[in-house]
């Protein structure tokens, strides 16, 4: 077979050559896909208006050398309200950025695909990046294979008197004295994790967090992020 129909949320794209467009997809049916969009810069271009960053499409792609070449582009949703707000289109790039980092190529990982779209969706449609963030760093970690221990201590006692990235999750005042880079947890903090890492994301929409409290549970999960994928994100570094 020549060619083939994937449909995926576009996470970025590059100009290569005078005219052409390398474009990343998250795609439903192979995870993440490379292909170029021959002649997609130029102003007569059918697809210049349709592979536009977090696009939901349907692409027909035929089969090439070094990359694939997209043939024709079928837009299924676009998320308006995300690029009209700088501060939505600033979160939905880390959340993005992220994904196509953690994403190895033609590695089919559906419940990614399916996090990615459903947060996509949320952010566009609620405007509440504060409970649906939170949502979505614990489970994409989660199936990449970082899952947090927040039910007992990693050495299996229940007491937690703090969070260690290294050793995996929540720890008690004997691992504690074992860890290099311990972070104190409060109770609402503690709470808040294990409620977000069981709820779903229609719970997740109509929640709204206390800043102090959001502020502590980002940086326990940035550093906890950080420490197992040692990925940084560049769009982190963009402040307005």
């Amino acid at each position: 077979m020549n060619s083939y129909y994937i449909t995926g949320i576009i996470l970025s794209r590059e100009n290569i050559g005078e005219k052409d467009r390398l474009v990343v997809f998250l795609t439903k049916e192979r995870g993440k896909l490379k292909a170029v969009a021959r002649s997609s810069r130029r102003i007569s271009s059918k697809m210049a208006g349709s592979l536009e960053p977090f696009n939901l499409v349907r692409c027909w792609i035929h089969i090439g050398r070094t990359f694939d070449i997209i043939k024709g582009v079928e837009i299924i949703r676009t998320f308006p309200n995300i690029i009209k707000n700088i501060d939505l289109y600033l979160y939905t790039s880390r959340i993005v950025e992220f994904t196509q980092s953690i994403v190895q190529e033609n590695e089919e990982i559906p419940d990614v695909f399916k996090l990615l779209l459903g947060t996509l969706s949320a952010i566009n449609d609620y405007d509440n990046i504060n409970s649906i963030g939170i949502f979505f760093w614990l489970n994409i970690l989660t199936l990449v294979g970082y899952k947090m221990r927040l039910d007992r201590c990693v050495c299996g006692k229940e007491k937690i008197v703090g969070f260690s990235p290294s050793m995996g999750g929540v720890i008690c005042s004997d691992c504690m004295l074992k860890a290099t880079d311990i972070m104190l947890v409060s109770n609402p903090a503690l709470t808040l994790l294990r409620e977000y890492a069981t709820i779903k994301l229609s719970e997740a929409i109509k929640r709204e967090i206390p800043k102090d409290l959001l502020d502590e549970v980002e940086s326990i999960i940035a550093n906890f992020r950080i420490y197992h994928t040692n990925i940084r994100l560049k769009s982190e570094e963009v402040t307005i």
